[in-house]
């Protein structure tokens, strides 16, 4: 199998040591692995980027991609699979998750271990084969894999987890574990996660709220001692992620009715931390 993995930060690495030796991989990176002209077609093609690269690697993914493949988005937040499914059409764009604390130390790769991914079928045939096939490679490799009919549920899991820590860990300057055991700061991450259920239930995803906090508050156990990746990037002077995050759950709470006033103060307050454009 053919693989292309589009981005090659901590995400796409874990793709990479995943597949190595399994698959025939294609790393793509804007700036150190640049498509080469001519590239020949693959079969999947996972998209791990940051949200602010999502339009680049969706127009990869639609030069690279085999008619019958698949091309999946791994990335936080909301709206990077429309922009996928935009580039390469609703047949071949697919949808997932991925848990695991990652970071690049240098060029050396440090995770909490190798990962779980839950992965949506596309609605295509042909590409459901491609994405079982994957599935299957980076289960060989040593991640947890669910393939699913229906992975929105868990988009929104990750989506609160993200919401919930992210931003106050950014702000805060502290670990994961930390967070949860300051009980004021807990509290905001609280209040965020709380206001996604109400988004995600208004959007069709019934989550109810003390569910929500019960779910951040459990993912903390095993990436504990991380900075997120959201602090990582204040730190590094980087954009963050944070309007495809927070952002984008007031966003989408607006559209249906449902105020989000913390996320979207978040949503500013990280901001304001991002270097000038």
């Amino acid at each position: 199998m053919r693989v292309a993995i589009l981005g090659h930060g901590a995400i796409g690495h874990v793709v990479e040591r995943a597949l190595a030796g399994r698959a025939e991989l294609v790393i793509v990176d804007r700036t150190r692995a640049p498509l080469r002209e001519g590239e020949a077609a693959v079969d999947a093609a996972v998209v791990c980027v940051k949200t602010h690269g999502t339009p680049w690697a969706a127009d990869v993914a639609r030069r690279v991609l085999a008619a019958d493949g698949v091309a999946v988005t791994i990335q936080n937040g909301l709206g990077n699979y429309e922009t996928l499914r935009e580039a390469v059409g609703e047949e071949r764009a697919a949808v997932g998750v991925i848990y695991v604390g990652a970071r690049m130390d240098g060029e050396r790769l440090v995770t909490t271990g190798p990962g779980r991914v839950e992965l949506g079928r596309p609605r295509g045939g042909g590409p459901r084969t491609a994405l079982e096939r994957l599935g299957v490679l980076l289960e060989r490799g040593g991640m947890a894999v669910a393939v699913v009919d229906d992975v929105w549920p868990s988009v929104w899991r990750k989506l609160l987890t993200n919401a919930a820590l992210n931003p106050t860990t950014a702000l805060l300057g502290c670990t994961n574990g930390e967070l949860l055991a300051d009980p004021r700061a807990s509290r905001i991450a609280d209040g965020l996660a709380r206001e996604v259920a109400r988004v995600a239930s208004a959007a069709g995803v019934p989550m109810s709220e003390d569910d929500a906090v019960r779910w951040w508050r459990g993912m903390v156990g095993p990436v504990a001692a991380n900075r997120s990746s959201m602090l990582q990037d204040v730190e590094a002077r980087r954009v963050t992620e944070i309007d495809a995050i927070c952002g984008a759950v007031h966003r989408e709470g607006r559209r249906l009715g449902v105020e989000a006033p913390l996320n979207q103060s978040m949503t500013l307050l990280v901001a304001a931390l991002h270097p000038a454009s």
